[in-house]
């Protein structure tokens, strides 16, 4: 045995013997002699003639009865929660996993998503070169394949197209529609433009359902909007 080692346990062994030897002052007091007394009944009699205890014993019997809780029975419960946790967060993970690896949107409201009738209408690249793209065919589609809220969201945009090209506002892919409203105060349309783009968020980014018929009514203004920066 290396030396190191045995000093080791040496030390190890002294310091067990003396945790085991060593006596808590509750300990030292349990074992010390108890001195014995003789009993005066007399004196007892008169310290407790005047205390009732029967009231005393009522008190404890409705202790009793409040006691009857076991919390030992909801022991198990810690645990089940814990896993039925677990399980649940393995679930989620499972399915974004499966959403991920599909390819397909889930963090886009379900009305909003491509239909195949209008899944080559590339917004991201339209976006890109907004100044530079023909608006008029993808928003035929969009109406065409009822999916009214991608034209909604076509109309907007070319709007901005508009206002960009006569240097109304300066357009950049990233900038809030809040920020185009700032570049448009004092402008003569900026309360149309303040009201077509209510219109355009609760439509988009909001849970608004269209029919034709309210799409058609919002087309015209929209279409006034654009007739008006002809």
């Amino acid at each position: 045995m290396p030396r190191t080692l045995y000093i080791f346990l040496l030390f190890f062994s002294i310091f067990i013997a003396s945790n085991i030897s060593a006596q808590s002052p509750q300990e030292e007091y349990l074992q010390e002699n108890i001195a014995q007394h003789k009993f005066d009944e007399k004196k007892y009699s008169e310290l407790t003639k005047d205390i009732d205890f029967t009231e005393k014993e009522k008190k404890e019997k409705k202790k009793k009865k409040k006691s009857n809780f076991d919390p030992n029975k909801f022991d198990g419960l810690g645990d089940l929660f814990k896993f039925l946790f677990i399980g649940a967060g393995i679930i989620v993970l499972v399915f974004l996993l499966i959403k991920l690896a599909t390819g397909e949107n889930m963090f886009l409201p379900r009305d909003k998503k491509l239909k195949p009738a209008v899944a080559n209408i590339d917004l991201e690249k339209i976006e890109d070169n907004l100044e530079g793209t023909d608006l008029t065919d993808p928003i035929r589609q969009a109406i065409a394949a009822g999916h009214f809220p991608l034209a909604v969201r076509l109309y907007y945009l070319a709007v901005l197209k508009e206002l960009s090209l006569k240097k109304t506002i300066r357009w950049k892919k990233d900038k809030t529609n809040g920020e185009y409203l700032r570049e448009m105060a004092g402008s003569p349309i900026f309360k149309n433009m303040q009201e077509i783009t209510l219109i355009f968020e609760r439509v988009w980014y909001g849970d608004v359902e269209l029919d034709e018929k309210d799409f058609r009514e919002i087309e015209q203004g929209f279409q006034s909007m654009l007739f008006s920066m002809d």
